[in-house]
């Protein structure tokens, strides 16, 4: 009888510890009740000290808070866990929780929409455009759902311009003309959308990597180059370049992703929580970048660098162009469907 009683205690004590330690990635503890505590890591690009990655540690500091400390991110800046395309994958299977980051067009080939020009031009769009119910908010939401990742919100990273050494001309609409050809050799990331775009504008082109832009715009192996704000060529690009056009081409956008399974299985109230402070920490990052841009614009002014600016008539001129333009010719990059879609979401007749 007690050797029987033994084995039962046993049995008991043995799926105890079983069900305790069920529950999911990064959790620890108890059931799905409220009760379980959830330690979560948390990747991004950024350092420590950039404005996004200060957004990602008051997020984390909100929900714990909240969740009354079951929910306990830590957040990774500077890519200590990984480059953003390994990353991503980590998150889709569950070994990374919760990262910032660009998503790499190999996980599925609609990611690289968000490189197509004028998809929103200033601040107040990208609200409009780039946060639920938008085109653009149910597209990048889909792809992650594809992917087991769920959308928790796109942090704005800015608009970027043209810095360079040597210009031609300082009429905006002369250096944005795409019927005039221009001496201006600019630097462009290797993108296709970008190999369609500049010369829409008339400028030749060459491919440099970004870790040898720096000493090609000294030197004088490029004349200028696409691919940053105004407050990247202000921080790092400053010295080397004599001008910069505001042409806002394409916003910079990173989203901010978790895993699918990881979320939908935590109790409803701290989904709701997760999802509510990673949308308003992207308004609130949106909201500062807008400040820091301006001041990087005046900044650059104040430096003795020529800023460029268009007229909100200019702009729009320009984003209409171009988008009937460009977009036609980026069908293969992100196919046929998304660029009717865009096109009829804009109101967008190609050319």
């Amino acid at each position: 009888m007690k050797k029987k009683l033994l084995i039962a205690l046993s049995l008991a004590l043995t799926l105890s510890l079983g069900l305790s330690g069920c529950g999911g990635s990064g959790g620890s503890g108890g059931s799905d009740d409220g009760e379980k505590t959830y330690n979560l890591r948390l990747s991004c690009e950024y350092a420590v000290d950039n404005h996004q990655t200060v957004a990602l540690q008051d997020a984390a500091d909100t929900i714990k808070e909240k969740t009354g400390g079951k929910v306990n991110i830590t957040v990774y800046p500077s890519c200590q866990l990984g480059d953003y395309t390994v990353v991503y994958g980590q998150v889709m299977t569950g070994d990374i929780d919760i990262a910032a980051l660009p998503i790499s067009p190999s996980y599925d080939e609609r990611a690289s929409v968000v490189s197509l020009p004028y998809l929103a031009k200033d601040f107040a769009e990208f609200k409009e455009d780039y946060f639920p119910g938008s085109y653009l908010w149910d597209l990048l939401s889909d792809i992650n759902e594809k992917n087991d990742c769920t959308l928790l919100g796109i942090f704005n990273a800015g608009f970027m311009g043209i810095g360079s050494a040597s210009l031609p001309s300082e009429d905006f609409d002369y250096l944005t003309d795409g019927t005039v050809s221009k001496p201006t050799l600019l630097r462009i990331p290797a993108n296709n959308v970008f190999a369609t775009l500049i010369p829409a504008m008339g400028y030749r082109t060459t491919s440099i990597s970004y870790a040898d832009l720096y000493p090609a715009l000294q030197s004088g192996v490029a004349d200028g180059w696409i691919g940053g704000s105004g407050l990247v060529n202000w921080e790092s690009f400053r010295d080397v370049i004599k001008y910069f056009i505001d042409c806002r081409a394409v916003n910079e956008c990173i989203p901010v992703v978790m895993n699918k399974a990881l979320l939908e299985g935590m109790p409803e109230d701290y989904q709701t929580v997760i999802t509510d402070t990673f949308l308003a920490m992207a308004e609130r990052v949106a909201d500062e970048r807008q400040q820091q841009e301006e001041q990087a614009l005046i900044d650059l002014g104040n430096y003795g660098v020529t800023v460029i600016k268009p007229t909100d008539e200019q702009l729009e001129a320009l984003s209409t162009r171009i988008r009937s333009e460009v977009w036609g010719q980026c069908r293969e990059l992100v196919g046929d469907e998304i660029i009717d879609d865009l096109c009829e979401t804009y109101g967008v007749t190609l050319e």
